[in-house]
């Protein structure tokens, strides 16, 4: 009987444990990127979602067949941009990054921080 308790509480415990582990990483972590692509058939796109799909790090991809823009979530601990295009170029097709006029803003705003900085000094 006494065993049967301790086994039961060292199960429960363990399964705590694993269920927090998985839970740890934040979703927030991951990234997504746009790429432009040459890929433009249903056979094509398929080609890509699913090669994808097994590429470690790749969380989630979908090609809009017409724009030709491929949208992938991806963790950035585990993979980058540089290694999903090789992947698609690999797979007989060109990609290239979208960059966010957000984002090429930010950049540009830091460039100016960085010379006002400079300058100050």
């Amino acid at each position: 009987m006494k065993t049967t308790k301790i086994y039961s509480v060292a199960v429960i415990i363990t399964l705590f444990f694993v269920q927090l582990s998985v839970y740890a990483q934040k979703k927030d972590d991951n990234k997504v990127v746009k790429l432009q692509t040459s890929a433009h058939s249903e056979m094509c796109k398929a080609k890509i979602e699913k090669t994808l799909a097994y590429e470690k790090g790749v969380i989630k991809s979908e090609l809009d067949r017409e724009t030709q823009i491929l949208t992938v979530s991806y963790n950035p601990v585990k993979t980058d941009v540089s290694k999903i295009i090789k992947v698609i170029t690999n797979l007989g097709h060109e990609a290239k990054e979208i960059i966010e006029k957000k984002e090429e803003n930010k950049k540009s705003l830091q460039k100016q921080e960085i010379k006002k900085i400079n300058i100050n000094d």
